[in-house]
């Protein structure tokens, strides 16, 4: 939009000298007026209706605690208000199936997923010929990655498993083409979860600690990136944008600090403005817009009740206290 104001500027600029005399041409003279650039705009990835929509992904896709649990299966801790329920509130599509479990990894879309009770089915059964879009957030779980970040510690060879992130979202992407021949695929980023520098009581580490994390987060988009460059998928950074929403970041962070909160978020998880804002970049990257307010408004209207099969307050506080929050 911005752009065309400008061609149009530009146009009523060089009209107006030309009356002025200020710009004369004879019939005799080339004219020197430059043409505009009338080169159309890329078409968006997804510019039309969408049919099925498929959601795969981790905890980070899941939204752990985020009101309300869903009972499909309960141990996948999978919100009725994650990225993916918004997104399809913007999107409208046929029919939305998201498979998103907390703490799988990417060998958990081709293998049944082992979880507090009875396994879950492979992420990629989901994916039928008839998909037209399919998101996919994963990746930090994969080698024990966020497990041993968020508790301290420092493993080795992180550039190597980083590698082979890549390589295994990159034949992920493959497989969704052959399962979905016709399917967007959106590879899906972290937000930043720690300060650019210090800490913060939400946060227990020191500060050289904050650093390597936050080093190791950049580095573990950078081969979700990678992947989906690879692959030709659209990658959507959702790091950039959450810079100032870290878990220090008080009422503006998008993503919790070390304390579980029952009906918020899972400790180091994203809270529901974490979701809208991952929702969002989704959404700018598949339509080429953000979502105007008035869908902003509609689907927070449409997702505010508590939906039929999923857990009530006391159920969410007593997972919370399993998982030691």
């Amino acid at each position: 939009m911005r752009r065309l104001l400008l061609l149009a500027l530009a146009g009523l600029l060089v009209l107006a000298l030309v009356v002025t005399g200020v710009v004369t041409q004879t019939s005799d003279t080339p004219s020197t007026t430059p043409v505009p650039n009338t080169a159309a705009t890329p078409e968006p990835p997804l510019p039309g209706p969408v049919g099925r929509y498929v959601a795969l992904g981790d905890s980070y896709t899941a939204g752990p605690l985020i009101p309300w649990v869903r009972g499909d299966p309960a141990s996948c801790l999978r919100s009725s208000r994650n990225y993916p329920a918004l997104l399809a509130e913007w999107l409208q599509p046929d029919a939305v199936v998201d498979v998103s479990c907390s703490g799988a990894e990417t060998r958990d879309l081709t293998r049944p997923q082992q979880g507090f009770g009875a396994p879950v089915a492979p992420q990629l059964d989901a994916v039928t010929p008839d998909t037209d879009l399919v998101t996919l957030g994963m990746g930090g779980n994969d080698f024990d990655l966020f497990a041993s970040l968020v508790a301290g510690e420092r493993p080795a060879g992180i550039g190597a498993a980083l590698q082979r992130t890549t390589d295994r979202l990159a034949a992920s992407v493959r497989r969704i083409g052959e399962l979905a021949p016709d399917a967007v695929v959106a590879l899906v980023g972290y937000p930043r979860i720690v300060p650019e520098r210090g800490t913060c009581a939400a946060l227990p580490f020191d500060a050289s600690t904050t650093r390597y994390l936050d080093r190791v987060e950049r580095a573990l988009n950078a081969a979700v990136r990678a992947a989906a460059q690879q692959e030709e998928a659209v990658f959507v950074d959702t790091y950039a944008a959450s810079r100032g929403h870290d878990v220090c970041a008080g009422e503006d962070a998008w993503v919790n600090g070390s304390t579980t909160r029952p009906v918020s978020a899972l400790a180091y998880h994203p809270f529901a403005a974490g979701m809208a804002a991952t929702a969002t970049a989704l959404h700018e990257a598949l339509r080429g817009e953000p979502p105007t307010t008035r869908m902003r408004q509609q689907a927070s209207a449409a997702l505010a009740p508590r939906p039929d099969g999923t857990l009530t307050l006391s159920g969410q506080r007593l997972v919370a206290g399993l998982l030691g929050g």
